[in-house]
């Protein structure tokens, strides 16, 4: 595959000189460039990648910091999610998954611990109740899909299915995972490659190749001001249902950060374990909305309008926070910006972003190379896509047009 904005077909003409700020954007957009450099000169640790699409055309491609590179791959954690969240897409759009089916359909084994009535819908927008299991996952066994999937499919649900929903922060990757593998044969990290990333070109690993892991940049840790630490309030307790989700008791003594892990990238887990660069993430984004360089658009209006449906909102009994989600995606809300109410996509524990926006006919991925405080989006990358947002309704070729997609 071709990263040059000279050799992909898209018109992104106008170099960025600013010192800071490295790449290059389509005409109208120089207001993302100076944003971002004025991020750079006046925020800590703002440097990283950020790219966007509009309409099938890549408009900007900016990356910024002493230490950072156009090409760079870094682990983003929970924007994974959304990558893996378009193969269920693709299967749901092929018919070779049905959401209202129950998952024992694909999966017979899943109706341990009374979980024989949750259907695919309920299970991938964390409704099914089984977040974590108990006794608590060790990294070794978060590594181990096989593992993962016995105990899981045992789990007697820490709430009624259906009745309320919580972030299945690691689990809903390994259901995922072995709703592919039963329906497709292979893993959904190597579905995701065979199927979208290798025929399309697009720079996002759900497991890391030997070949490609030079590329990885390793994550750095958070780094805090005093004032942000005293606004963030207590961490998660290891014993609630948070930190069983996570598994906090079982990574006590852990000091690495997992996607810094070779193993973890290797594991293929499909909810954190994935590695890309901005170019990769946003391409594949808008490969979802239209056609890309002649490849044809992955997948149709009705197929988006079902998979991004929101299907639960309100209070999250996992992370205490409301939001809202559709089949595994997070879909915008007050917290989360990403557009408009039709935008989809995924955020990650260290501050990336993967975003694609029907309405307004954009793409974009923002991956900051020091993990945001305390997690989650990242507040410079929505501030870039916002500016982005407004450059386009300003341009001439989309002045008029219905902000709607077609069809």
């Amino acid at each position: 595959m071709s990263d040059s904005p000279e050799k992909d077909g898209t018109v992104t003409d106008s170099t960025v000189t600013d010192s800071k700020v490295e790449g290059s954007t389509a005409p109208g957009f120089e207001p993302v460039a100076e944003e971002f450099g004025r991020l750079l000169a006046q925020e800590r640790d703002a440097r990283g990648q950020f790219c966007a699409y509009l309409r099938g055309q890549r408009v900007v491609d900016l990356w910024g910091g002493d230490d950072i590179a156009a090409d760079d791959l870094q682990g983003v954690f929970s924007s994974s999610k959304g990558v893996s969240a378009i193969c269920i897409a693709l299967l749901v759009q092929r018919g070779a998954l049905d959401l209202d089916a129950p998952v024992t359909r694909y999966w017979p084994e899943f109706a341990g611990g009374g979980k024989g009535d949750v259907t695919v819908r309920v299970a991938l927008s964390h409704q099914a109740g089984i977040p974590g299991v108990e006794p608590q996952l060790t990294l070794d066994e978060v590594m181990d899909h096989e593992a993962v999937a016995a105990r899981l499919a045992a789990q007697v649900p820490h709430w009624r299915p259906g009745k309320a929903h919580g972030y299945h922060g690691l689990t809903i990757g390994t259901i995922m995972d072995e709703l592919v593998r039963r329906v497709e044969g292979i893993p959904i990290a190597d579905f995701f490659r065979k199927e979208i990333g290798d025929p399309r070109g697009i720079d996002f690993y759900l497991r890391t190749p030997e070949d490609v892991d030079h590329r990885v940049r390793l994550l750095l840790r958070s780094d805090p001001t005093p004032e942000q630490q005293a606004q963030a309030g207590p961490p998660m307790a290891p014993d609630s249902l948070g930190g069983m989700t996570f598994s906090l008791a079982a990574a006590s003594g852990h000091a690495e950060l997992m996607p810094n892990i070779r193993a973890f990238r290797a594991s293929g887990q499909a909810a954190a374990a994935g590695v890309g660069s901005a170019r990769g993430l946003a391409r594949l984004y808008a490969m979802c909305l239209g056609e890309v360089d002649g490849f044809p658009r992955l997948l149709t209006d009705a197929t988006i309008a079902r998979v991004t449906q929101i299907q639960t909102f309100g209070e999250d009994i996992v992370l205490r926070v409301a939001d809202r989600f559709g089949i595994v995606f997070q879909k915008a809300d007050d917290r989360l910006t990403y557009g408009s109410h039709q935008a989809f996509g995924h955020d990650g524990a260290g501050g990336s972003i993967g975003i694609a926006d029907p309405w307004h006919g954009i793409s974009y991925a923002w991956i900051p190379r020091r993990m945001s405080f305390p997690g989650g989006a990242d507040g410079r990358g929505l501030g870039l896509a916002r500016i982005v947002r407004e450059c386009a309704a300003g341009r001439p070729d989309t002045a008029g047009r219905p902000s709607k997609p077609e069809g």
